[in-house]
C-alpha cells in the first residue's frame, strides 16, 4: 500500500469518527434536556389532572404540522430504518418536531414513551452530518448506526445495550457488525455526556434466588412465554388501531380528534389516569412486588391507544412498565421473586417486541448487573421466539428468519409480511 493510500484512509478515518463522537455529544445533550423537560412536564401535570381534557386539540395539531409540514416524519423511527436500508431522506425538522411532540403529548397525558424522540434525533444528527461531510453511502449508514446508539443509551443510561441496539434495529436476524466500533463508541461518548451534564437514572436490583425448584424453572419458563405473547400483542395491537383508524375515518383531523377522545374517555371511565406519560412507578412497584398483571394490561391498551391515536414519544418505556408488572404479578401469583421476574419481563417484553435479543441480554447487564445472565439470555430468547415476526418497527427487514415455519418470510420488512406458502423472488 502507497503512501497516497495510508493518508487517504487516515483521514477518511479520522472524518469518520470525527462525526461520531459530534452526533454521540449533540445527541447527549439532548436527551439530557429531553429527560428534564419530561420530568418538568410530568410533574406539572400531576398537579392539573385537567389537561387530559385538551388531548384531542393536541391530537389535531399534531395530525396538521405531520401532514403539512413533517415531510415523512410521521414514520418515526421506521424512516430512520429506512435511511439505512435504502438511503431514504430524513428531513432535518424531523428532530425538532419529535422533541415538542414529546413533551407535548406528555404534557397532555397520553400514555407514550420517550426513546423514540432520542432514538430519532440521533439518526437526524447523523444523517445530515453524514450528508454536510459528503461521507461515502457505506460510511453514512455507520454513521447512522452509531447516532441511533448514542440516542438509546443517553436517554436510559444504558451504554452496552445502546451499542447492540444501533447495530440490531434495522434488521431481524442480522446485527451489523461493520458498526461495532463506531456504535460503541457512539454510545459511550453519549451516556457519558448526558451524564455530565446531570442527567440521573432510577436503579433498580434483583434479590438473590435461593432456591432452584422445579416448580420455579417450570414458572419462569411459561413466564417467558407469557412475555414474548405480550411484545407481539402490543405491536399486533397498535398496528391494528392504526390501520383501522384510517379506513373508519377518512379525515385525519377528524380521526386524530375522535382517536384521542376514545384515549381520553376511556382513562375517565377506568380511571386510568395514573397510566399518563411514562408510569414509572409502575416499575416501583413491580420490584416491590406491588404491580399487577391487571395493571399491565391497562398500560398496553392506553399506550396502543395512545400511539393509533397518533401521539409523539415512543414504545420502549411502556413496554418496560407492562413487563415488569407483567413479571411481578405473575411471580406474585406463585410466590416466587418478585424483582427478578420483574427485570426479565421489562427487558423481555421490550427485547422481543423491538426484535433485538442481543441488546435484551445487554439491557439486563446495564440495568441488573450480569449475576443472573442465565435468566436474561433465557428468557430474552423464549420470548423472541414466541413473538413471531411482529414488531413495533414495521420497516425491520427480516434477514434470518426466527424459525424454519416463518422461513417463507424472509427478504419482507414487517409491514410487507405475506401470506402464509408465499415466497420472495428478490430476497436479500
Amino acid at each position: 500500500m502507497d503512501k497516497q493510500a495510508i493518508v487517504k484512509i487516515i483521514k477518511e478515518s479520522g472524518t469518520f469518527y470525527s462525526a461520531v463522537i459530534i452526533v454521540a455529544i449533540v445527541t447527549g445533550i439532548v436527551s439530557h434536556f429531553l429527560l428534564a423537560g419530561l420530568a418538568w412536564v410530568g410533574n406539572f401535570r400531576e398537579q392539573h389532572a385537567y389537561l387530559l381534557y385538551f388531548l384531542p386539540l393536541l391530537a389535531i395539531l399534531t395530525a396538521y404540522t405531520y401532514q403539512n409540514y413533517g415531510k415523512n416524519a410521521g414514520k418515526g423511527n421506521n424512516l430512520i430504518i429506512e435511511s439505512i436500508q435504502t438511503e431514504a431522506k430524513v428531513p432535518l425538522r424531523m428532530g425538532f418536531l419529535t422533541f415538542i411532540f414529546t413533551l407535548l403529548s406528555h404534557f397532555f397525558g397520553a400514555s407514550v414513551g420517550r426513546e423514540g424522540s432520542a432514538v430519532q434525533i440521533g439518526g437526524v444528527i447523523s444523517n445530515k452530518l453524514g450528508e454536510s461531510l459528503k461521507l461515502t453511502n457505506k460510511s453514512r449508514k455507520l454513521l447512522i448506526h452509531a447516532g441511533v446508539s448514542a440516542g438509546f443509551s443517553s436517554i436510559f443510561g444504558t451504554p452496552l445495550a445502546g451499542a447492540f441496539f444501533g447495530m440490531e434495529m434495522a434488521y431481524i436476524g442480522k446485527i451489523e457488525r461493520n458498526a461495532l466500533l463506531s456504535c460503541f463508541t457512539a454510545a459511550y461518548i453519549g451516556n457519558f455526556t448526558a451524564l455530565l451534564f446531570g442527567t440521573t437514572h432510577s436503579h433498580h436490583f434483583i434479590s438473590k434466588v435461593n432456591n432452584l425448584t422445579p416448580q420455579f424453572i417450570l414458572v419462569f419458563l411459561l413466564a417467558g412465554i407469557v412475555f414474548g405473547l405480550a411484545g407481539r400483542f402490543f405491536a399486533f395491537l397498535t398496528h391494528r388501531l392504526k390501520k383501522i383508524y384510517q379506513q373508519v375515518f377518512a379525515n385525519y383531523l377528524l380521526r386524530a380528534f375522535i382517536t384521542a377522545l376514545i384515549v381520553v374517555l376511556l382513562m375517565l371511565i377506568f380511571q386510568g389516569q395514573k397510566y399518563e406519560g411514562l408510569s414509572l412507578w409502575m416499575i416501583d412497584d413491580a420490584f416491590a412486588g406491588l404491580a399487577t398483571v391487571k395493571q399491565a394490561l391497562f398500560k398496553l391498551f392506553f399506550t396502543s391507544l395512545s400511539l393509533g391515536a397518533g401521539f409523539q414519544g415512543g414504545e420502549v418505556t411502556p413496554l418496560f412498565d407492562i413487563g415488569s408488572a407483567l413479571g411481578s404479578g405473575i411471580a406474585n401469583a406463585f410466590h416466587l421473586s418478585p424483582s427478578l421476574f420483574a427485570a426479565v419481563g421489562m427487558i423481555c417484553v421490550f427485547g422481543c417486541a423491538a426484535n433485538a435479543p442481543l441488546t435484551t441480554i445487554m439491557l439486563g447487564i446495564d440495568l441488573f448487573g450480569s449475576e443472573m445472565i442465565p435468566f436474561y439470555v433465557v428468557g430474552t430468547f423464549i420470548s423472541y421466539f414466541v413473538s413471531g415476526h411482529q414488531g413495533i418497527y414495521t420497516a425491520q427487514l427480516i434477514i434470518r428468519p426466527k424459525s424454519h415455519f416463518l422461513k417463507h418470510q424472509q427478504g419482507y420488512r414487517l409491514s410487507d409480511l405475506p401470506l402464509k406458502g408465499v415466497t420472495n423472488e428478490n430476497q436479500h
